[in-house]
């Protein structure tokens, strides 16, 4: 195996076809056909399912498919090291963050780390959590700040804190006269009030949806967005409720003046934050430090949470 022929083959299966990571690579498809028979022919195995949309890989590819990321992972660890030590504190982190965290968290601190190391630069990729956990599974990442449940065994799960999910309820809906604020209640209680939703795909609409199947409630939505601040801000004005972690609330002191918070009972999955990244991932100074400046950050409250 060389560098080339790994990177290609990963190519492949990341886009799916042969066509289409010939088009990626900038060479002809023929070209890289032959390569892939090359490979094949040394390791005497058949390494994808051609006439599958997208490529499959063959159990031999998988195997194949595996070491060579294992190999460039090596390659890009020993990479990192050597220019840490040329170079010393400089280089680049790609970080991902969902967007409503990089609101929470980036203007406090993004200053205090700039300021300690100036010469590395921060590449943000503002994803959803499953698409930040797929994005450092091929690589594409070298760390990343998710709300979500450790599930892949390549990735690092580097826990920070654990966050409640409330419910936001307007002061105008009948609730808010019904039950004192930060009463611990039942979805039960809210079956008759109006929704702003969240979309399906955040783990907030998970948390939801199962409130919702598990009693059997199908309460009215006023609408729904991809974006908890639209959401939350929403609420006052619209007399409607609905379910929030509470670190978001709390972002926004001035909604306890226009709306009560109640916690919920009978969320089967609560949310975590982590930090994660690959297993196999070296951690040069400046990405340690990286990590252990934000969760001492967080757990003194200096960033906003619960």
């Amino acid at each position: 195996m060389n560098d080339r022929q790994l990177t290609y083959m990963l190519t492949i299966l990341k886009e799916g076809s042969i066509s289409k990571a010939a088009d990626v690579l900038c060479i002809s498809q023929p070209s890289l056909s032959q390569m892939v028979r090359k490979i094949e022919k040394e390791i005497h195995a058949d390494i994808f399912f051609r006439h599958q949309t997208p490529i499959a890989l063959t159990a031999a590819g998988e195997c194949y498919i595996q070491a060579a990321q294992n190999i460039l992972n090596i390659q890009q660890a020993m990479t990192d090291q050597i220019h840490e030590i040329n170079t010393g504190a400089r280089g680049t982190i790609r970080v991902g963050v969902p967007l409503q965290r990089a609101m929470e968290i980036l203007p406090v601190f993004f200053p205090v780390y700039h300021k300690k190391y100036p010469n590395v630069e921060l590449r943000f990729e503002e994803r959803g959590s499953d698409q930040l956990e797929n994005m450092l599974l091929e690589n594409g990442l070298d760390l990343a700040f998710v709300t979500t449940a450790p599930k892949i065994n390549d990735l690092r799960y580097l826990p920070v804190a654990d966050e409640k999910t409330v419910l936001l309820a307007s002061k105008q809906a009948a609730i808010a006269s019904r039950i004192p604020a930060f009463t611990p209640i039942s979805i039960r209680e809210a079956k008759d009030e109006q929704f702003i939703a969240i979309k399906r795909g955040h783990s907030v609409r998970n948390t939801q949806d199962q409130l919702f199947a598990a009693n059997n409630i199908k309460p009215e939505i006023l609408f729904e967005t991809s974006s908890i601040e639209v959401a939350k801000r929403s609420v006052p004005s619209c007399g409607a409720v609905m379910l929030c972690p509470k670190n978001y609330i709390d972002m926004s002191p001035e909604l306890y003046e226009t709306c009560q918070v109640y916690p919920v009972t009978g969320i089967e999955v609560e949310r975590h934050f982590f930090i994660i990244l690959r297993k196999n991932k070296y951690m040069n100074r400046y990405m340690q430090d990286l990590v252990d400046m934000f969760i001492e950050l967080y757990r003194h409250r200096k960033v906003r949470t619960a």
